[in-house]
Formats: C-alpha cells, sequence, structure tokens
C-alpha cells in the first residue's frame, strides 16, 4: 500500500462553531479518483448570545452533504438538524438507537419554543435590521421560528438508530462504528473509517461530549482492535483545564441544610440526564435517612417527564441499583394553576424545573419569585452561559437588583451552583480517553471555550506526543488529515464551502418527494 499523502487521499476538518455550544464538524474527504465526500458530525444550535445569527444560515450548502452522524441528543448537537433538512439536506442521519428515540422529543420541543418566541421576537428583528453587519435576508429569517414540528417530523423520518459496536458501511468508502459514552443515555463517540483500494485507510475518533462513567449505566467498551488502529482523535475539551480534584460534590449538603431551614429548594435542570440523576441522588438520600420521604418533590417541565417516563420504561438500559431512581413524594406538575398553587405552599419543598440556564421553561416562572424570598434556595446544577438568567442570579451580589423582564426585584434568595452533575470528563479522563489509543497519530482539539481548547492543547502536547501533532478546530481553520495524521492546516477561505445564503436559497424549504435512503450494510 501506498503512503498516503496529499495527491491520494485526505479529509478536511472544520469546526463551524468556535467555543461550546451549536457543535457542527464538516469533513470533506477527497478520495484518489477525485470523488468528494461530505458529511458532518452534530448539527447544534447555537445557545451564547453572541452566536445567535448563525443559527439562521450554513456557511455551506446542505444539498452537497452526503450523511450526518450524531454524537448524542443535547440541542447544541442536534438543534439545528431540522432546520438542515428544510434548507435542502437529503441524506440519512445516523444516530445509536436510543438517541435516535430521544431525538423526537428534544427536537419538538424546541419548536414549540420557537413558536412560543417569534411573537417575542420583534424587536430582536429590528435590532437586527438596524445593524449593518446584518445582511437583510436574515434579519427576515429571524422574524420566524428557526423550524417547526413538520419540519422535525420530516427530519426525524430520515435518522437511523444503529447499535453500539457494529459497524455500518454508508458509502462504498466510509464505514462508522458508534461506541459507547458516559455522557448521557445513548451517547456515542463515533469511529469514521475511509477506506480505498491500494491506500492506507484513514480512521477518525470524535470523542464527541465525552464521560467514562454514568451513574445510570455501564459503559460497554469498544472491541480491543479497535483501539490498536492508527486513528486521530477529535476530542472535546469543555473541562480540559479542571482537574477531578477540584470538584466539590456539595448538592446533598446544600439540600439538606435547605430542608433543616424550611426552604423551598428551587433546582433549574437540564431535562435530559441531569433531572434524572437529581431525582436518583434524592432517592439515596431518603432511603439513607437523611431527607425527609414525607418532604414534597416537584418535577416541573414536560420534557423532563417525558424522559423521566423513558427511563422508567426502558430500565434493561440501566444498571440494577439504578433503575428504581423515582423518589418517593414526587409529584409532576401539568397545569398553571398548580405552578401557582407552589408559590404559596409554605414550608420545606424541592422543585425541579426545566431549563437548567433558567432562560426557558418554567424556570421563567418560579425563579423570579422565589429571587425575592429569603426563604428560598434557588440551586443551579450546570454550566450556565453568559447572558442567560441563570448566570445573572449568580453573578448578581445579595441583596442588589435584578431586571426581570423589564421589572428590578432585589435578589434575597441565596443562590447556589455545583459543577459536580457535569457530564463532561475532567483534564484526567480526556487525556487518559486519548492514551487508550497507543497508535493515536495526531489529536484535533474540539467543543470548547477559546482559552480552554488552547490550554488542553498543550497539555495533550506536552503529555501524549502525538507523532503528527495536535491542533485546534475552529471555524476560521481546516485540518486536513490523512491516514498518518495531520498533513497541514489551511485557512477556511481556500476551501469550497459555499455561503448558502441567498434569500431565494433559503426559502425554498426541504424537498417534498421522498428522499433517497440508503440502506445500511
Amino acid at each position: 500500500m501506498s503512503k498516503n499523502t496529499k495527491a491520494d487521499m485526505f479529509v478536511d476538518i472544520v469546526a463551524l462553531h468556535d467555543e461550546v455550544t451549536g457543535s457542527c464538524n464538516i469533513c470533506t474527504v477527497r478520495l484518489p479518483d477525485q470523488r468528494r465526500i461530505k458529511f458532518i458530525v452534530d448539527c447544534g444550535l447555537f445557545q451564547e448570545e453572541k452566536y445567535q445569527r448563525e443559527n439562521y444560515y450554513f456557511p455551506f450548502d446542505p444539498r452537497e452533504i452526503d450523511f450526518a452522524l450524531v454524537t448524542h441528543n443535547h440541542i447544541d448537537h442536534i438543534g439545528r438538524i431540522p432546520k438542515l433538512y428544510k434548507d435542502g439536506f437529503n441524506g440519512p442521519t445516523y444516530a445509536s438507537t436510543t438517541t435516535s428515540e430521544l431525538m423526537t422529543y428534544a427536537l419538538n420541543n424546541t419548536a414549540e419554543i420557537f413558536e412560543a418566541a417569534t411573537s417575542q421576537n420583534q424587536g430582536r428583528v429590528r435590532h437586527a435590521m438596524s445593524d449593518t453587519s446584518v445582511p437583510v435576508y436574515l434579519a427576515n429569517l429571524m422574524n420566524a421560528p428557526l423550524f417547526d414540528k413538520d419540519d422535525v417530523s420530516y427530519a426525524m423520518d430520515n435518522v437511523y438508530g444503529v447499535e453500539f459496536n457494529r459497524r455500518i458501511k454508508i458509502d462504498p468508502n466510509v464505514s462508522v462504528m458508534f461506541a459507547g459514552n458516559g455522557h448521557l443515555l445513548g451517547a456515542s463517540s463515533i469511529l469514521v473509517t475511509i477506506s480505498y483500494p491500494g491506500q492506507r485507510s484513514i480512521n477518525l475518533f470524535f470523542s464527541g461530549d465525552y464521560a467514562k462513567t454514568n451513574m445510570f449505566f455501564d459503559v460497554k467498551a469498544m472491541p480491543k482492535n479497535i483501539y490498536e488502529l492508527p486513528v486521530t482523535v477529535i476530542e472535546e475539551s469543555t473541562y480540559g483545564t479542571t482537574s477531578n480534584s477540584t470538584i466539590k460534590r456539595v448538592f446533598d449538603d446544600n439540600l439538606l441544610e435547605s430542608m433543616d431551614m424550611g426552604h423551598t429548594f428551587v433546582a433549574p435542570v437540564f431535562a435530559l440526564g441531569r433531572t434524572q440523576e437529581i431525582l436518583l441522588k434524592i432517592r439515596r438520600l431518603q432511603e439513607a435517612g437523611k431527607l425527609d420521604p414525607t418532604i414534597p418533590i416537584f418535577l416541573d417541565g414536560n420534557l423532563a417527564q417525558s424522559y423521566t417516563s423513558y427511563y422508567n420504561h426502558h430500565k434493561k438500559l440501566l444498571t440494577p441499583e439504578a433503575r428504581d431512581f423515582v423518589p418517593e413524594n414526587l409529584s409532576m406538575i401539568h397545569e398553571f394553576a398548580e405552578r401557582e398553587s407552589l408559590l404559596k405552599k409554605g414550608g420545606a419543598k424541592v422543585i425541579l424545573t426545566t431549563s437548567g440556564m433558567g432562560s426557558y421553561g418554567p424556570a421563567q416562572f418560579y425563579l423570579p419569585y422565589f429571587i425575592t424570598r429569603a426563604d428560598a434556595t434557588i440551586h443551579f446544577c450546570g454550566f450556565t452561559t453568559p447572558n442567560t438568567f441563570g448566570r445573572v442570579l449568580q453573578d448578581t451580589p445579595q441583596g442588589e437588583l435584578i431586571d426581570v423582564k423589564g421589572v428590578m426585584v432585589e435578589k434575597k434568595a441565596r443562590v447556589l451552583a455545583t459543577n459536580e452533575f457535569s457530564g463532561h470528563g475532567k483534564k484526567e479522563d480526556l487525556l487518559e480517553s486519548i492514551e487508550r489509543f497507543p497508535n493515536a497519530k495526531s489529536v484535533l482539539v474540539n467543543h470548547g471555550e477559546k482559552a480552554t481548547k488552547q490550554s488542553f492543547a498543550q497539555s495533550v502536547t506536552d503529555t501524549i506526543h502525538p507523532s503528527k501533532g495536535v491542533e485546534v478546530l475552529g471555524p476560521d481553520v481546516c485540518v486536513r488529515v490523512g491516514a498518518y495524521g495531520i498533513i497541514k492546516t489551511l485557512p477556511v477561505t481556500d476551501l469550497e464551502f459555499k455561503s448558502f445564503d441567498a434569500p431565494e436559497e433559503q426559502s425554498k424549504g426541504r424537498q417534498k418527494q421522498k428522499l433517497f435512503r440508503r440502506k445500511m450494510q
């Protein structure tokens, strides 16, 4: 076999996201016969305020994408898949079997949020229209929902579930394997292998959001021969500068202290994963005799309730000790009147409510009220991005005023936070996950704040010494990879990406004819 060179076979990889949310890696394969294959890994929603306009367009033509791969069911990784199809993508999307089942819940919920937000969006659109850096067509797009439930249905008709550790051939020259990952139920790392007669295969291992363990399930190991492959690892770095030793596990103590004080304990939670983990934590506190089982527990948020029901109906996916995770005295909140009654209900109680960053869902109802109560504790259970309501609450000093939809209110509640529930591996875990591949030729650092990516890339260089180097992915740089790792880097302007931004193209929407369906081999 000939050694892979620029003239033979390579893959150009660009991360369309610059930091943590909006995850999307576009990969362009060039084969020796000059055929090109384009695929993406994830297609997420940008949640940082400064990147919002990027949700409304793709810097490439979706019609040129051959297939999409999904690592897991979080909106910052799947939230623009319906828009991808709406804008002309007509290929298959592959995910793990569990993720493929969960995606419908998340995407329909997001469509509902877009629909509800449209009537409140006029001021934002007027601002966009007055910003000369925003094209007129883009400002017009921002006046409508990004997608609706019909778009979700259309997209989900073309999502295929794949079992873990099963290789599937989705192109004559491309095979894929989904591997178990502790980040989330159904979460995957993905091995992509590009092959061609007479050439060394190119192996790309996308970590996805990664954790080595999960309190609900055992992570299934990959076949041993996979670890021996010469591979380029595309590794997330969200907590690439955080050590496990710095994590303080304070949730149990904070909850129990709040109950002793007779507080209302309000925990904004992420619907999938975090909600169920906290329910399990509460259940275990009850079983240990630390938490009075007569204290009422409430769960509010349709999506969180749907996911909790999914866990209950798929117990075979969970370890035996985690299957009975629902605490005693748990009530589901469905109606507005029930929410109102909780505001008047005195005494110690626990309210778990979506969303985790406090800016959406029922949290928008509870937080403005309980922030004014000295007998309340608001406890965030994960990362909150800048400009979200959760971050504002945490950053505002006690006793100062907070703007809540134009009304200034005083911060009287205790506001606490923990990162102990994070489904992301810390620095040691991430390095260990790369070291599992003794023939890792290169590492591409992905999915993290800019400074964190740079710092983690240096840690990989110093610790692992990949033979073909380490690069940081981002929207301004393309990394060209061959069978032996990094070949070179290029500015994105040198690529053949097309800015799919003409108004007439954006308005075409999805094609109505039946999609060509590729059979998994």
